[in-house]
């Protein structure tokens, strides 16, 4: 009798297909994340819409499974992080123009600047004070010096009329001007006589003077006006001489520029 041949064994292979799709599921995952540490959002766009089409396993209810893991990628808190660090180009695009628009205001603020310390030198040469003031354009905006002696008697903080008819032939100038304006009080190192008790109170007191003129005659506004007090702390010349000392007894008059 001849022997039964052994029916061949073969070995069950059907959990390959599975295992293979997990590992391209691992795959396609960790590209994602790698993808996603990029700030080039383009890319991962397109990166995204490419791989969800390759790899689109079905999913019960038809949805792609590495779609969806792709776009929870997108939506979760990874892309975050990288929305904050990534500037959009409207964005740029914006900041640009603010840019443009800063450097221009800054352009017509130093003409208009220019304009008025030039017609206020000659404005103050007609009135015979040029010797007695000083104007000057610097870096934080436009100084107007006024030498005390046109505006204050010795020791006192009191205007005269002399005193402000010289404000007034500035008045018209500084209604123009928008910006913020300082008043500073500045002495010289001469002790000082009652009722002000040191250099401070007789540099502020001044200050104020001037200040509460400005704001009287409607020349400056009282939000935009503040004084600032010295005392003999910052001297123009030295106080050794009387030509000196006096060029140091002063009320200057500081517009200050918006854009520096």
């Amino acid at each position: 009798m001849k022997r039964k041949k052994r029916q061949e064994e073969h070995i069950d292979e059907g959990w390959l297909l599975p295992y293979a799709d997990m590992l391209t599921l691992v795959l396609a995952l960790f590209i994602v994340m790698f993808a996603m540490a990029k700030v080039d959002e383009s890319k991962f766009s397109e990166f995204r819409d490419q791989f969800g089409i390759i790899f689109s396993g079905s999913a019960p209810g038809g949805d792609s499974i590495v779609g969806s893991v792709i776009d929870f990628g997108q939506h979760g808190s990874g892309t975050g992080a990288l929305e904050e660090d990534e500037e959009s180009p409207e964005a740029t695009t914006k900041a640009k123009e603010e840019e443009k628009e800063v450097k221009l205001a800054q352009k017509m603020e130093d003409k208009q600047m220019l304009e008025v310390s030039q017609k206020l030198k000659e404005e103050l040469k007609g009135l015979e004070l040029s010797g007695d003031t000083n104007v000057s354009l610097r870096s934080d905006g436009l100084h107007i010096n006024l030498d005390s002696n046109i505006l204050f008697l010795p020791g006192d903080a009191q205007m005269s009329a002399e005193a402000k008819k010289s404000l007034d032939s500035l008045s018209e100038h500084l209604k123009k001007m928008s910006q913020e304006v300082v008043i500073a009080g500045h002495t010289d190192t001469v002790a000082i006589n009652p009722p002000y008790k040191s250099n401070w109170e007789l540099s502020a007191a001044r200050a104020i003077s001037v200040m509460d003129y400005l704001i009287e005659e409607k020349v400056i506004e009282r939000d935009k006006i503040s004084i600032q007090a010295y005392g003999d702390t910052k001297p123009q010349t030295t106080n050794q001489t009387v030509k000196g000392r006096a060029k140091n007894r002063r009320v200057e008059i500081i517009i200050k520029k918006v854009y520096q």
